[in-house]
């Protein structure tokens, strides 16, 4: 809990202060029935719950005055001179002798500095102006209509409604009247803290720059109404009384200071302002020297927090140490009430960062939540041991679970969180993690132990460790280490909120340096995969890198435009079904970027030496020659390739609403010579799906085990609709094809998806056929931001050769300022591969089928194994008061099957947030392998998550923010929410 908010009100302590508290005279006018109200420094009615002010009278005529005093002991560094202006009327003026009182009060307008004072006391001139409101009744309504006529001097005019309170078990926490008072701490402010509930706690906003640092240069500056100085040690003043320093500010009716023994007395609905503080006390007591203070009724606002709240009293014991009696407070905004905290007795203390809070109760909607004799928390960024807000969930097939954390401080830099687990399906489980922080590196281990599973009689576990290190301004380390004791660990046990439709589990350890300024980048890197997806056995897996090192090179030259770059990398490939590999590619490379505004022409030239050494599976003998495969395989490529381009632009529409039109074609020409690469396996390659973005590829398959066979141009254009004032992109539209001038003969095998176990399939996979066709698909991409709110894209592909859409998708997204998001997509795949690598490679597979009477080319769920047609909505609606709806639907309209959905709601404001969301979803997705069938299965699970938040205190329940950030389109979380350990 977040009680160190209310420390901020102890910078009231070395000195008060005050801003304006100007008071409304209204009269209703017998004839129009309308409401005249005047703005003025004038005591108000008598039932006005406002804060009065007393009204000195008019003074006579006053000569100006001149009091110099000297005591028989002077004070160090303490002068006192006090002058006395006429209003304008006086003309006469006398001298006083030292040591002379007045006999009546003197209207004074003094400046006080501490250690040299010095005092000014002019007659105080009253303000004339006065700005006035017209308010009349609102026809069926409790309301007023007010109109403003002439200047306002409290800002812009605004119907008052009046406050009706729901059901409540107990009474308000503020009645009106202090809410009036908030109202008034809050204008007093450099800054509306609950203007905008995205503000991060404990940071103002950027727009504000404090001034606490001048203080200690600044005079003490005192307005009033009348003043007297006795002695030149004491100083009295009366009405009004207005205190200023720097970025202090108070009001007080009336004000004494004891220059000897540095106390100052606030007296009479005492104001005080800061930076980060806004107080209303009845009267306060300062012990400037002894840094003690004694405030009654106090009423502050904290507005980094923010945070308000109320004291019966308040003590100030010494720089460090405070308590407080009758405490009460909340983070929501005046007027707001919807959580409030209570306690008798409050202790802080400032050089230990901790608080004790005694009989401490919650009050939610009006209803006590939470009691607890006896709370310990935190009042700074310091941590301190003690326990966690609970975490609920229920999933399917773990039940019901719940979570009480622990956490640790161990020392300064490292600690631990305990945070042990009970499914009701499950049993327990014992979870926790340790953070170690070092000037050079951050390290979390983290483990999860179920001792019994109370369903499978086992015992369960996973296990992590990050740690990333930096040594020095170029070499860094990184390592995320993951395993898991079996495969059904996440479905059974994760939490369902963590996305777990993954197959296999990623372990990495790298350690690399890198200078940007130099163009050189070594990253040496080990990495392993964990396989947990049933369904993948096998050649399936993927392969391990033990090791792999990268060494990238690039170089601009200054007297010339030419650049030349390196690409290295050496990796070992081990695999326990598969053949082992050694890998190592090389490939420099010159090129000469020319360009300027209207256009540009880059020539490369690269050459690709790869070389390979195979050897058996499960064998790091490189001369253990493997089955199919050669021992060493080498490979040499040249590339060329040009890239040009131009750019048209011209200014459409009339100025003030004109647009920039521009037309960008292009042109990519690549060559590369063609090479037999049958005898390389395939280790960590595959094909890209072609999208616009990747026409400009050198290389149309990942990794580079596969180099293409290339003679070909890519034909491109692209135009756009800019908006000159904001940037924006109104619309965005890009064709593009390949032309081919030769076949591509170097193809990538595949593994096919869905086959029988009993249909023959090499390890390697089905060789894909040769590609004849003379052109690409003709891809055209079509993108604009219609407006401020709404934007969208769209794509299709289209074959010449087979004249068909070959992909397909539209999206539409709506986002605005009130938060509501939805988001449309669709997404559209086919294609023959899969068809025409069957029928290319049918002496391998036929013979089995056959003697199993099954053919693959009449099974749908294997031809269309690679297609993709699937459907995407996603939503933030509101309902009513604050409510919203939230939701996603993902649909496969290939499977005829939900693949992805949950629904809930959620309401936030800046002081608590509520979330309820149901999600079902299917993990580990694989089709059926049936002639006849085209659904889906895998591992359906459910679950049903909330999370109550009170901000700034603590909250319950399964944190929401990322996953609803992931599943929404524009959905952001608002950041002032409680951080814990």
């Amino acid at each position: 809990m977040h009680f160190c908010l209310i420390l901020f009100f102890f910078a009231f302590l070395l000195t008060p202060g005050f801003a304006d508290d100007t008071a409304w005279n209204c009269q209703q006018d017998k004839n129009s029935k309308e409401w005249v109200c005047s703005g003025e420094k004038a005591p108000p009615p008598a039932d006005e719950p406002l804060v009065q002010k007393p009204v000195p009278p008019a003074p006579a005529e006053v000569k100006e005055t001149t009091v110099t005093e000297s005591a028989p002991t002077p004070i160090p560094e303490t002068q006192v001179e006090v002058k006395t202006k006429p209003q304008p009327q006086a003309e006469a003026k006398s001298e006083l002798q030292p040591k002379a009182v007045a006999e009546k009060p003197i209207p004074v307008q003094a400046t006080v500095t501490h250690k040299a004072i010095t005092v000014k006391e002019n007659l105080r001139q009253e303000d004339t102006r006065q700005a006035g409101w017209h308010c009349k009744a609102a026809d069926g309504s409790q309301d007023w209509n007010c109109n403003l006529t002439g200047p306002d001097p409290k800002g812009q005019a605004r119907p008052v409604a009046t406050k009706e309170y729901g059901f409540s078990l107990v009474a308000p926490a503020f009645d009106a009247k202090q809410e009036q008072v908030f109202g008034s701490l809050a204008s007093q402010l450099k800054y509306d803290p609950w203007a905008n509930c995205s503000v991060e706690p404990g940071v103002a906003p950027s727009r504000f720059t404090p001034g606490r640092h001048l203080r200690d240069v600044s005079p003490l500056d005192v307005n009033a109404d009348y003043g007297e100085v006795f002695d030149n040690e004491i100083s009295s003043y009366e009405g009004n009384v207005e205190i200023t320093r720097a970025d202090q500010h108070s009001l007080s009716n009336t004000a004494q200071y004891d220059s000897v023994s540095q106390t100052l007395d606030l007296q009479g609905e005492v104001y005080y302002s800061e930076d980060n503080l806004s107080i209303y006390s009845n009267s306060a007591n300062l012990k400037l020297a002894q840094d003690q203070a004694t405030l009654r009724n106090v009423q502050f606002i904290n507005p980094s927090a923010p945070l308000r709240g109320r004291a019966a009293a308040a003590y100030r014991e010494s720089k460090s140490l405070s308590r407080y009696k009758d405490v009460a407070y909340t983070t929501c905004p005046p007027g707001n009430t919807d959580w409030v905290v209570h306690a008798s007795d409050l202790k802080v203390n400032d050089a230990t960062g901790k608080g004790a809070a005694k009989n401490a109760w919650v009050e939610f909607k009006g209803t006590p939540v939470f009691y607890s004799p006896y709370l310990s928390f935190p009042v700074d960024n310091r941590r301190l041991s003690g326990f966690l807000a609970p975490s609920y969930g229920n999933t399917q097939l773990g039940g019901f679970h719940a979570t009480v954390p622990y956490y640790w401080n161990i020392a300064p830099n490292y600690d631990a969180t305990f945070k042990p687990r009970y499914y009701t399906k499950r049993g327990l489980m014992l979870a926790g993690d340790f953070r170690l922080l070092t000037p050079y590196s951050n390290s979390k281990l983290g483990l999860e132990v179920v001792p019994n599973d109370q369903e499978r009689h086992i015992s369960r576990f996973l296990g992590s460790f990050k740690n990333t290190s930096q040594f020095g301004q170029h070499i860094s380390s990184n390592l995320d280490l993951n395993y898991v004791s079996d495969k059904e660990y996440f479905g059974e046990l994760g939490n369902a909120l963590s996305f777990p439709n993954f197959s296999h589990i990623r372990s990495t350890a790298d350690l690399g340096y890198r200078d940007r300024s130099k163009g050189i980048s070594l990253v040496g890197r080990l990495e392993n995969y964990q396989t947990i997806d049933k369904t993948l056995t096998g050649h399936k897996r993927p392969y391990r890198r033990l090791p792999q090192v990268n060494l990238d090179l690039d170089h601009a030259f200054d007297f010339m435009p030419l650049n030349a770059a390196l690409d290295g990398e050496y990796v070992y490939f081990q695999h326990q079904n598969l053949v082992n590999g050694q890998r190592l590619n090389i490939k420099p490379s010159i090129s000469s970027p020319l360009h300027n505004e209207w256009g540009f022409l880059t020539p490369k030239v690269s050459l690709q030496h790869t070389d390979y050494q195979l050897s058996e599976k499960n064998s790091a003998d490189p001369n253990n020659v493997p089955k199919n495969w050669p021992g060493a395989v080498t490979r040499t490529l040249p590339i060329f390739s040009m890239d040009s381009g131009m750019t048209f632009e011209r200014d459409l529409g009339s100025a003030g609403s004109s647009m920039k039109h521009t037309i960008e074609p292009r042109l990519f020409y690549l060559y590369i010579p063609r090479k037999d690469q049958t005898n390389i396996p395939l280790f960590d390659t595959s094909n890209y799906d072609l999208w616009f973005s990747n026409l400009f590829r050198e290389n149309r398959f990942s990794g580079t085990d596969r180099v293409q066979d290339a003679n070909q141009i890519t034909a491109a254009l692209t135009t756009r609709l800019i908006d000159p004032e904001s940037g924006r992109e109104r619309l965005k539209f890009n064709i593009g094809q390949i032309f081919y001038f030769q076949n591509r003969e170097v193809t990538a095998p595949i593994r096919i998806r869905n086959l029988p176990d009993f249909v023959m399939v090499p390890e390697e996979g089905f060789e894909t056929p040769p590609e004849t066709e003379s052109v690409s698909p003709l891809i055209a991409e079509l993108s604009s931001e219609f407006t401020e709110h709404w934007s969208g894209e769209t794509g299709i592909q289209w074959n010449p050769e087979t004249n068909d859409i070959v992909r397909g998708k539209a999206v539409l997204h709506f986002v605005d300022e009130s938060e509501r998001i939805l988001n449309l997509g669709f997404h559209y795949r086919r294609t023959d591969l899969v068809e025409r690598t069957l029928i290319a490679n049918q002496n391998i597979w036929q013979q089995s089928a056959a003697d199993n009477n099954y053919n693959p080319l009449t099974d749908p769920a294997v031809l269309h194994s690679n297609d993709l047609v699937q459907s995407d909505v996603s939503f933030r609606w509101p309902l009513l008061d604050n409510w919203y709806a939230i939701g996603r639907w993902q649909y496969s309209w290939l499977y005829n099957n939900t693949q992805e959905t949950f629904l809930g709601v959620e309401k936030e404001n800046c002081c608590w947030r509520f979330r309820l969301i149901g999600r079902r979803y299917i993990n580990n997705i694989n089709t059926v392998n049936s002639a006849n069938t085209q659904l889906a299965e895998g591992t359906s699970q459910s679950g049903v998550f909330f999370q109550v938040e009170l901000k700034g205190l603590t909250g319950l329940g399964e944190r929401l923010d990322t996953f609803l950030e992931q599943s929404i389109f524009g959905y952001r979380s608002r950041q002032n929410e409680l951080t814990t350990p």
